[in-house]
Order: C-alpha cells, then sequence, then structure tokens
C-alpha cells in the first residue's frame, strides 16, 4: 500500500510502498477513504519546533474516516463494514487526568499519524477504543473534518456563557479558527474572523457563508471591543496586540500553538483581569457535538475543502503551506 511519509528534508514528503499493517489484540483495520491535512501534519512537514519528536518515515496523518475491513477479536466482528472515524488523541485511561476526564491533557498521550504511523495511506491499524462509528446522515468526506471541528468545540466550551449579544474576534482564518468562528455565529453571536491580506481570497471571503464577518488586520479596524478573543493564528505579534480590542473583564482563549516565544506584559492583564485561557485538543465527547455541527452544515462545507488523490499529497501540502486553499482533504 502507499503511504505519505516524514522526510529527512523540511519542505518534503516522501510516498513510500509499505507493507498492510499486521494486526494484535484489541486492534481493528480500518480502509481510509479520507484523510485531512492538519495544521500539525505541516509542522511536521517543515520540521518547525516542537514537533522534534516526529520521527522520519512515520505516515502522517489524524483526520480520519474510513470503514473497518478487519478486527482481531472476535467480540469486535459487528464493526466490520462499519463507516468510522479514529480518534486523535491516543490517551491512557488510566492517569490523573483522564480519570477525571481531562482526556486532551493526558500524560501519556500520544497522536496518531505524529507519534506512531497514521492515516494517509490505504490501511490503518488502530485500537478498538479510538474508534467512532460516523453517524448515517455525516457523509464519510465530510467526517474528516470531525477532528478539527472537535477541537473548535473544545475550545469554544472554555467559554460556557457565549450567547447573541457578544462581540467575538477570532484571529487567524486556518480551518481551526475558521470553525471557531463558525461554532459561536452558530450560537447567534456577532463574529469576527480576522487575517492578513494575503488570507482573503482563499480564506476570509468564505466567511460570511458561515455569518461571521471577514476582517483584514492589516487593513481595517475593529469598530467595538470584543468580549472574547480567540487567537487561532500562531502568531505572537497577533497574540500580543490582540488586547487591544479586548473589553476589561473580557477572557483570551489561545487555541493556536506557536514555534517562537512569545512577550506579554503581564500587568495591563492583571490591571484588566483579562484570564489568558489555553485550550489544547479536544476530548472524546468532543466529537458528538462535532458530528451534530457537521451534519447541519455538510452541504456548505464542501465548498471550503479542496480534494486531492493520495498520490497529490506533496500538492496538497504545498497548497496549504502556501496558503492557497482553506482545507485540503486526501482521499484514495
Amino acid at each position: 500500500m502507499k503511504a505519505v511519509v516524514k522526510s529527512s528534508l523540511p519542505q518534503k514528503i516522501k510516498l513510500q510502498e509499505r507493507g498492510r499493517p499486521v494486526l494484535h489484540a484489541g486492534e481493528i483495520l480500518v480502509e481510509v477513504a479520507y484523510c485531512g491535512v492538519c495544521g500539525s501534519d505541516l509542522h511536521a512537514f517543515s520540521h518547525s519546533r516542537g514537533y522534534e519528536f516526529v520521527k522520519v518515515n512515520t505516515t502522517l496523518g489524524h483526520e480520519i474516516s474510513g470503514k473497518v475491513i478487519e478486527v482481531f477479536d472476535e467480540e469486535n466482528r459487528h464493526l466490520i463494514n462499519k463507516n468510522v472515524i479514529i480518534e486523535s488523541m491516543h490517551y491512557c485511561n488510566e492517569c490523573e487526568n483522564c480519570e477525571r476526564g481531562k482526556y486532551s491533557i493526558c500524560f501519556n498521550n500520544q497522536v496518531i499519524g505524529l507519534h506512531f504511523d497514521g492515516g494517509m495511506t490505504q490501511f490503518v491499524k488502530t485500537n478498538v477504543n479510538f474508534i467512532k462509528e460516523i453517524d448515517r446522515e455525516l457523509p464519510i468526506d465530510i467526517a474528516a473534518l470531525i477532528e478539527p471541528m472537535s477541537i473548535a468545540v473544545h475550545a469554544v466550551k472554555k467559554v460556557t456563557n457565549i450567547d447573541a449579544e457578544d462581540n467575538i474576534l477570532v484571529q487567524g482564518p486556518g480551518i481551526i479558527g475558521f470553525f471557531v468562528g463558525l461554532i459561536c455565529a452558530h450560537k447567534k453571536a456577532n463574529v469576527v474572523l480576522s487575517g492578513l491580506e494575503k488570507d482573503y481570497e482563499y480564506r476570509l471571503s468564505k466567511a460570511s457563508n458561515f455569518g461571521m464577518t471577514a476582517l483584514i488586520a492589516d487593513k481595517q479596524r475593529l469598530e467595538v471591543p470584543v468580549d472574547y478573543i480567540f487567537e487561532c493564528s500562531g502568531s505572537p505579534v497577533a497574540l500580543k496586540t490582540s488586547f487591544n480590542h479586548l473589553k476589561k473583564g473580557g477572557k483570551t482563549v489561545v487555541v493556536a500553538l506557536y514555534e517562537q516565544e512569545t512577550m506579554l506584559f503581564l500587568t495591563d492583564l492583571v490591571r484588566n483581569e483579562w484570564p489568558l485561557i489555553t485550550s489544547y485538543g479536544c476530548d472524546p465527547v468532543d466529537y458528538d457535538d462535532a458530528s451534530k455541527l457537521l451534519i447541519e452544515y455538510k452541504d456548505q462545507l464542501r465548498d471550503i475543502i479542496s480534494f486531492f488523490p493520495l498520490v497529490e499529497a506533496e500538492r496538497a501540502f504545498e497548497d496549504s503551506v502556501n496558503q492557497k486553499i482553506l482545507k485540503a482533504v486526501l482521499y484514495n
């Protein structure tokens, strides 16, 4: 089978021939239908700081939808031919945080497609505990978006009382920022999705179709201070300047990962009672909420996806890095 793997050279990937995975106790085999290209895949592709742990020749991909075609244990035979997604974070279910339901920050978390071989291939194996059956109303291609939507769900849950009176700024029009904005707009909040001028054609221009207002940060200014900021850009400058737009007592939720350190003048945060909240990954329950949102917006969401055959993965990565598309999804 063909597999998209991390190269020893930055900004390069390899398409390798691999043997079909061999199952062991507790494992199932999924025939991959679709696999999204995530920002984490792009960081591994670029050999970014913080992704040194991703080994060369690891098969990338953790936004996976497909069909179960083989199981090791007889008790799992009922799953054969079921359409499923695979949870990205493989938590231990034994540590202190798992016992408290904080699976996204499990002390022993590993991510499929980063710590071990993932879904940018034809067949992938996983422990049966990390699959979820796809709702019959959710098309299998759109189901590949459930992982990034779950991350957005997890982030928005950090602010429990969003309503129609709230003004919200989402910084960064990548897929996570886009989905965070979509969820907040779904809650009837006034949402501004901001990015740079270069983001407009392929990303910001689609915001209005999902109830958001686009703002070109290097050209335009916000009209009113906001109640909440979701920082999804990964830009230290954007994070630092974001507080200029925040009301006293407002909240900032940091969702992005950063390649550089960020300097903040904490006295401003203290005097304005600006809590800095972080959000990482997602919990199993977030997939259920994400599925409902994907079903509701399934027709519109096809307009933001660019599909590439697996053999054209390099083009999908290059177009993603160069921000020529909003969301790349590979298919077999």
